[in-house]
């Protein structure tokens, strides 16, 4: 293998497949990431045989030879990062691969690129496809509510739902449940499909998507390829079954209130400050046009917050209490200046709404 190419695309591809590469894992291949050149094209590849990245590199790059290799992902990573030449060139021989830039060299000892396991490729026929940003946005809104603890397998991940022309992502630990909507073309015509995505491969997502225009999903029995320009994500679905989340999302709210996204998120960080493990929580009241924020922890103080806000109830007063953290997370993902929060007892979960797209359910909390 012989190859001239960019190195900060070079580089920025090694980045990506790091993320994939398990460092510590006990087979030496799954530590490196297979690199083959073609004609025109130089392909990078890793796995750690959950989740996959495929990137496939054309611009700023001549093939003098074509190849393949198998080199460490962190080493070769490092290398990349800390050039600052435009060019960098590879030339491998036997399990050695020579890496050459404006008067550095280096000489990396790989392994036999026959190791590397196979990796499904993507197949455009019949995948579903949706504008980047729309999907970029719709797991930027999820990911963050999906379970971590290793007991709730089957919530650690983020599940993918497309209805014909829509698409669904919903996340939940539990305690709140996140739903973003989204349209879509092409896929299967009828039916639906769905799949639980582990979050590692989220992020994977969420990182190619960016800066892309549109995207392709293809989801299998066992296992989902999302395409993004040039790089493809591969993963093994999470097994397990999803809870019924729409039975979650509460339909018999009769108090709602329209609240500004950055006074509301402001004053819930100010409140939260005096919060402590033993009283997580901050007490949201409303009365006489006006919303009160407050929070009180032992042997460390209170806090009150308010500003002006109406509340459509049948009740003159009303009150509840969320885990700040929680209300935190979610009011920093919503983009509008404006949500609706819709309510209805004090024991009963919370409805945050930013449009018709994205829907966010909440546990209240007790506060003694």
């Amino acid at each position: 293998m012989k190859v001239l190419c960019d190195r900060a695309i070079l580089s920025e591809a090694f980045q990506t497949a790091q993320g994939v590469v398990s460092p510590r894992s006990p087979k030496p291949a799954l530590q490196c990431v297979r690199i083959e050149a073609t004609k025109k094209t130089l392909s990078l590849l890793a796995t750690d045989l959950e989740v996959g990245v495929r990137i496939i590199l054309s611009a700023g790059l001549e093939v003098g030879e074509p190849g393949v290799a198998l080199l460490s992902a962190e080493r070769v990573g490092a290398i990349l990062k800390e050039l600052s030449c435009e060019k960098v060139s590879l030339k491998s021989t036997d399990k050695k691969v020579q890496i050459e830039s404006d008067g550095s060299s280096f000489t990396i000892l790989g392994d036999d690129p026959a190791d590397f396991p196979t990796v499904p490729e993507f197949e455009a026929a019949g995948a579903t496809e949706i504008e980047a940003a729309k999907l970029l946005g719709m797991i930027h809104k999820t990911v963050f509510a999906a379970a971590r603890e290793a007991a709730r397998y089957a919530l650690n991940g983020v599940l993918w739902e497309v209805r014909g022309k829509e698409i669904r992502l919903v996340a939940t630990d539990g305690h709140r449940l996140a739903v973003g909507k989204g349209e879509c073309k092409g896929g299967k015509s009828s039916g639906q499909v769905s799949a639980i995505v582990p979050t590692k491969a989220m992020h994977l997502i969420e990182r190619a998507l960016a800066g892309q225009e549109t995207a392709q999903i293809q989801v299998g029995e066992k296992q989902i390829l999302v395409k993004a320009g040039d790089t493809v994500i591969y993963s093994r679905l999470v097994d397990g079954h999803f809870p019924k989340y729409e039975d979650v999302i509460p339909q018999d709210c009769d108090k709602k209130v329209e609240l500004k996204t950055s006074e509301f998120l402001t004053a819930m960080r100010q409140a939260s400050v005096l919060t402590n493990e033993e009283s997580r929580g901050v007490r949201i009241e409303f009365k006489k046009g006006e919303c009160i924020l407050s929070s009180r922890a032992p042997e460390m103080g209170e806090a009150r917050i308010t500003f002006k806000a109406a509340l459509e109830s049948p009740d003159k007063e009303f009150e509840i209490a969320f885990n700040p953290f929680f209300v935190i997370d979610v009011l920093k993902v919503i983009e509008a200046e404006t949500f609706t929060l819709q309510l209805k007892s004090a024991n009963k979960p919370g409805l945050i709404r930013e449009g018709a797209l994205y829907t966010h359910v909440i546990m209240p909390v007790n506060i003694p």
